[in-house]
């Protein structure tokens, strides 16, 4: 049982390494985790060999050290994740360009929200315009003759 349980361990640990290792081949800093993505799968499949076919891993580990793959790939992992938080330190994202980018979907989503407003606006004008519903507008000589007339007081009036 113990000739298994190593073997699977270590093929656990370096079966997580090579899925971080992936995952941050898509980050920002991508190049950077090529070569660490290699060495993932090259140790994942040794692993792997080792636990189905003893005789035919890449790598042959001594017998005196039974726990030297779990070792290894205890190391792997725990490198994995170093490096991981030592690049996330030390590249830093370019600020400008990610200013840049929410300026741009902002003005997008402003110029989005005015369009609908202009668009609500002019349908409003146009319904007010086709239905003629407004409100007359009296000039100057027609307040006066209004004004002759609907005075009770005036001489005019009859």
């Amino acid at each position: 049982m113990s000739e298994y349980v190593i073997p699977l361990v270590a093929l656990l640990l370096t079966f997580l390494s090579t899925l971080s290792c992936l995952r941050f081949v898509f980050s920002r800093q991508g190049f950077f985790w090529i070569i660490p993505f290699v060495l993932s799968v090259l140790l994942t499949l040794n692993n792997f060999f080792i636990l189905l076919y003893p005789q035919m891993s890449f790598f042959s580990y001594p017998k005196v050290v039974v726990a030297f793959p779990v070792f290894l790939a205890a190391f792997w992992y725990f490198m994995v994740i170093t490096f991981h938080y030592a690049l996330k330190r030390g590249v830093l994202r370019n600020r400008v360009s990610n200013d840049q980018k929410k300026n741009y979907q902002e003005a997008l989503f402003l110029e989005k929200i005015e369009r609908r407003e202009f668009i609500k606006f002019s349908k409003r004008k146009k319904e007010i315009l086709e239905n003629g519903a407004y409100e007359p507008k009296l000039y100057r000589k027609d307040e006066c003759n209004l004004t002759l007339f609907d005075n009770p007081s005036s001489k005019n009036f009859r």
